[in-house]
C-alpha cells in the first residue's frame, strides 16, 4: 500500500510488492495449484495476482494480494463471530470429571476424588462439582445447593436454584457452590452430548441453495478464466489491438467477474440464524430447517402441553358401579385408592395428563408396578398391590375411557358389565376410541383395576373397580397472539387426541384463528394427518408456472408445506412427516428426550423461569421470523453480489478501469455481502421475540397503500443505493483523479 502512494519513495517501492508476494503469494501459489482442478475463487485470484507480475505491473498485484488476504481475514472474523454460539457449545462439556466412592452421601463424606475422562462415567457413579465447574453429565443431586447457569442453552439469563433431590443436566454451570451428583446417564447419552451431536449435524448441512450456489459459482469460475483468455487472445489477434493493454483489461475482467461474493452470499447468513437461535434455546438441525420454515405455508399444532400449558390439575374423581350405573363422587378412601394406583402409573409416563396425576398423588400412598406397559395413543398398564391387602394383586389401565373398557372385558362377566358402564359414562364412545365428554375444557380420562389372573385367597372374589378422573388444563397466555401470527401466514390447524369439545374449547379461547380442528386422533391417526395436509399444501407449487416456482423446482426442492408443532413424544411421528417438526421441551432444566431430538427439526429449550410454557410458543414464531428474514437476505446478498459483478465486469468491457479500482470493487463487494449477512443479528434483536414482521404493517389500522407499498421494498431500495454507490462514485472518482492517482 505504501508502494502506491504518489509521492517518490524509492524503498517502499522496491521492497513493498517483494515482501507481499513473499509472505502472501507464495502460500497462495501453493495452495492454488493444491486445487488447480477446482478452479475456485482463491485460484483465480492467485492466477491474476501473479499475472500482473507479468505484464510489469507487480504494485498493483501485491496490492491485490493484500486486500484479498485481508478481505479473507475480515471474512473468517465474520464468520468466528456467527459461530461464537455453536462453537461454545461444542466446547461445553468438560474432558474430566471428578469421581468419588460410591458408598458417597455427603459432600462432608468426601475425603478425595479421581479425576477421569467423563466418556467413561456410566450410570449410578458418583461425582463431585465444585463452584465455577461444569456438570459433565445428566446427574441427580444428592448432596450440596448451588445456583447454576443454564443461558448458554436454554437462554434463560437467570441462574437457579438446585438442591437434593433435583436433576441437573450436562453442561449446567455451579456458580456458588459444591455438589455431590449421581450420574443419571452416561455420557453419549446426555443432553449437552445430544446437543453437541446436533451442533454438528447443523453445521455440516448445507441447504440446497447453498448447494446451488457453489455449482453455478464453479462454472462461473471456468467461464471467467475462458472469458479472460479471449479477453486476452482475441483483441490482438483480429484486431491487431496492443497486447499490453489487452492483458491488463483481461487481468481485471478475472478480478471484478469473479464469484467471490456469490459464494458468500448464503453460507454466512444461515450461520448466523444458526447462532442466533441456539443462543436463544432453539436448536436447528441445519439450515435446510430454515429454508423449510421459511418456505412453508401452513401449521399444525398439538393441543395438550402445545397452546396449552400440560399442567393438568384434578377437578374431582367419579367411581363406576356396575350395579347402579351410576357417577358418584367417589368417597375419601375410595380417592385415595385411586389416585394411589393412577399415581403409580402416572409417575412412569411422560404424557402430561400422567405426570398431572403423578402430582396429585400423595408420595407416601406410591405403589410398586410391575409389568408396566404403554399402548402409544392408549394408556398403559401395570400390575400392582394395594398397602395392607396381602395376596390381592390388581391388573390396572390407566388411559381413554375405550382403552380401559377392554381392559375390564378381558377380566370377565363383572369385568364386561362394569366396562359398559364405563363407556356408558364416556356418552356412548365408540369402538374407535374417542375420548369422554366432559364440561368444555375439562380432560377426562378412566382408571379400571381387575383382578390379577391367579390370585388367591381375597383376591380371588375381588370385584373389578373404576373411576373416572376430571382434569382441567390451562391455555398458554401467548397463544392467541402466536395463532394470530401464524393466521396471517397460512392455514393453521390443531391436531389433537384429546376430544371434539374440549378442542373446540381451547379453539374458542384463541379466537378464530383455526382452519380446521381435528380431534380424537391417534399418533398414527396424527401421522397420516400431517402427510396429507403437507401434500395438499405442497400441490400448488408442483404444477406453478411462476418464474419462483419454476427455480425452485430447478433446485429439486420445494415450495410449501407444514409445519408441525407438538411437545415431541406422542407427536414424533407426525412431527416427522411434516415439511419441518417443531418440538416444545417441557422439562425447564433443559434437558431433552431422545425422540425428541430425532423426530423433529427444531426444538424449543423451555427456560427456568418460564414454567408454563408460555414463551415457548412466542419462539416458536420468533423462529419463523428468522428464517424469513434469513431468506430476506439470502435473496439480498445474491442480488448484491450480482449487480455488483455484473456492473464492474460491464465497467470493464467498456472503459479502462485500472486493476486497483477492479479489486477495491471486488474485496469491498465480498466484505459488503459478509456484513450485510450480520444483519440478522441486528433485524432479530431489536425486540424481546422479533414477532414484529416485515409486512405487518399491511395489517395495522389505516394503513395505506403506499405505507404498505414503501414497506415492502424498503430493503431491496437500500441494497439497490448501496450497490449503486460502490459502482458510481468508485468509477467517477477513476474518471476524474483515477488516471494521475494510479
Amino acid at each position: 500500500l505504501v508502494s502506491l502512494l504518489p509521492w517518490k519513495a524509492t524503498l517502499p517501492r522496491l521492497l513493498g510488492s517483494p515482501v507481499v508476494f513473499a509472505v502472501l503469494g507464495i502460500p497462495a501459489l501453493l495452495e492454488a495449484l493444491g486445487t488447480l482442478g477446482e478452479l475456485d475463487v482463491h485460484f483465480l485470484m492467485t492466477l491474476a495476482a501473479f499475472a500482473s507480475v507479468a505484464i510489469g505491473h507487480s504494485h498493483e498485484g501485491a496490492a491485490l494480494l493484500l486486500l484479498f488476504a485481508l478481505s479473507q481475514w475480515v471474512e473468517d472474523q465474520l464468520s468466528m463471530s456467527a459461530r461464537a454460539s455453536l462453537d461454545a457449545l461444542s466446547r461445553m462439556t468438560p474432558e474430566n470429571a471428578h469421581r468419588v466412592p460410591e458408598e458417597s452421601e455427603s459432600l462432608a463424606s468426601v475425603e478425595d476424588s479421581i479425576d477421569t475422562p467423563s466418556s467413561t462415567l456410566r450410570t449410578g457413579d458418583r461425582i463431585i462439582v465444585r463452584a465455577g465447574e461444569v456438570v459433565p453429565v445428566d446427574a441427580e443431586v444428592i448432596d450440596g445447593t448451588s445456583q447454576v447457569r443454564l443461558d448458554h442453552l436454554t437462554g434463560e439469563p437467570l441462574p437457579i436454584a438446585v438442591a437434593q433431590g433435583d436433576e441437573v443436566m450436562s453442561g449446567a454451570l455451579s456458580v456458588d457452590g459444591a455438589l455431590l451428583l449421581r450420574v443419571l446417564r452416561p455420557a453419549d447419552e446426555s443432553t449437552i452430548q445430544k446437543i453437541g451431536r446436533l451442533t454438528t449435524t447443523a453445521s455440516a448441512s448445507r441447504p440446497q441453495l447453498v448447494t446451488f450456489l457453489d455449482a453455478v459459482a464453479k462454472r462461473w469460475s471456468v467461464a471467467v478464466v475462458i472469458s479472460t483468455a479471449v479477453i486476452a487472445i482475441v483483441p490482438p489477434l483480429l484486431f491487431h489491438a496492443p497486447v499490453g493493454p489487452s492483458l491488463y483489461r483481461s487481468l481485471v475482467w478475472l478480478i471484478t467477474a469473479s464469484p467471490c461474493a456469490l459464494i458468500l452470499a448464503a453460507p454466512l447468513v444461515y450461520v448466523s440464524g444458526l447462532s442466533v437461535c441456539f443462543s436463544n434455546g432453539v436448536l436447528l438441525k441445519g439450515g435446510r430447517v430454515l429454508d423449510a420454515l421459511a418456505n412453508a405455508n401452513g401449521f399444525a399444532f398439538d393441543k395438550t402441553g402445545t397452546l396449552t400449558t400440560g399442567s393438568a390439575t384434578l377437578l374431582r374423581i367419579e367411581e363406576l358401579s356396575k350395579d347402579s350405573n351410576a357417577r358418584n363422587i367417589a368417597s375419601p378412601s375410595s380417592r385415595t385408592r385411586a389416585l394411589a394406583a393412577a399415581g403409580s402409573l402416572g409417575r412412569l409416563s411422560v404424557h402430561p395428563i400422567s405426570q398431572a396425576l403423578a402430582a396429585a398423588a400423595p408420595p407416601e400412598g406410591a405403589l410398586e408396578v410391575v409389568e408396566y406397559n404403554m399402548v402409544a395413543g392408549s394408556g398403559v398398564t401395570g400390575i400392582m398391590s394395594f398397602v395392607g391387602e396381602e395376596g390381592v394383586r390388581w391388573e390396572a389401565a390407566l388411559g381413554r375411557p375405550a382403552f380401559v373398557s377392554a381392559h375390564l372385558e378381558a377380566g370377565g362377566a363383572a369385568g364386561s358389565a362394569l366396562a359398559a358402564v364405563v363407556r356408558g359414562a364416556a356418552g356412548g364412545e365408540d369402538a374407535g376410541g374417542s375420548a369422554v365428554k366432559g364440561e368444555s375444557g375439562c380432560v377426562v380420562t378412566a382408571l379400571g383395576l381387575r383382578p390379577a389372573k391367579g390370585a388367591t385367597g381375597d383376591g380371588a372374589g375381588a370385584a373389578p373397580v373404576a373411576w373416572l378422573l376430571h382434569l382441567q388444563d390451562r391455555v398458554k397466555t401467548s397463544a392467541q397472539e402466536v395463532l394470530e401470527e401464524m393466521a396471517g401466514r397460512g392455514p393453521v390447524y390443531m391436531l389433537t387426541g384429546d376430544c371434539l369439545a374440549n378442542a373446540k374449547s381451547v379453539s374458542t379461547q384463541v379466537g378464530p384463528h383455526f382452519t380446521a380442528v381435528y380431534a380424537d386422533l391417534r399418533p398414527e391417526d396424527k401421522f397420516a394427518k400431517v402427510r396429507e395436509l403437507d401434500e395438499h399444501l405442497k400441490e400448488p407449487s408442483k404444477n406453478g408456472t411462476s418464474i419462483r416456482e419454476r427455480i425452485v423446482r430447478a433446485l429439486g426442492a420445494s415450495s410449501g408445506g407444514l409445519v408441525m408443532v407438538g411437545d415431541g413424544v406422542n407427536d414424533a411421528p407426525a412431527l416427522a412427516a411434516a415439511t419441518a417438526g417443531i418440538s416444545l421441551a417441557n422439562s425447564t432444566d433443559g434437558a431433552l428426550s431422545t425422540t425428541a431430538v430425532e423426530g423433529s427439526d427444531v426444538l424449543v429449550l423451555r427456560q427456568a423461569r418460564d414454567v408454563d410454557g408460555d414463551e415457548d410458543l412466542l419462539r416458536v414464531a420468533w423462529v419463523m421470523h428468522v428464517a424469513r428474514a434469513a431468506r430476506q437476505l439470502v435473496q439480498q446478498n445474491v442480488f448484491m453480489a450480482l449487480f455488483s459483478i455484473g456492473g464492474a465486469s460491464v465497467l470493464t468491457l467498456v472503459s479502462d478501469i485500472p486493476l486497483w479500482l477492479g479489486v477495491v470493487l471486488h474485496e469491498g463487494t465480498t466484505v459488503l455481502v459478509a456484513l450485510n449477512s450480520l444483519r440478522l443479528f441486528s433485524k432479530l434483536r431489536g425486540s424481546k421475540w422479533g414477532l414484529e414482521r416485515p409486512g405487518a404493517v399491511a395489517r395495522r389500522e389505516g394503513a395505506g397503500a403506499h405505507d404498505v407499498l414503501m414497506e415492502a421494498i424498503g430493503d431491496v431500495r437500500g441494497v439497490f443505493f448501496v450497490c449503486a454507490l460502490r459502482v458510481v462514485v468508485p468509477t467517477s472518482m477513476f474518471l476524474d483523479v483515477g488516471g494521475p492517482l494510479a
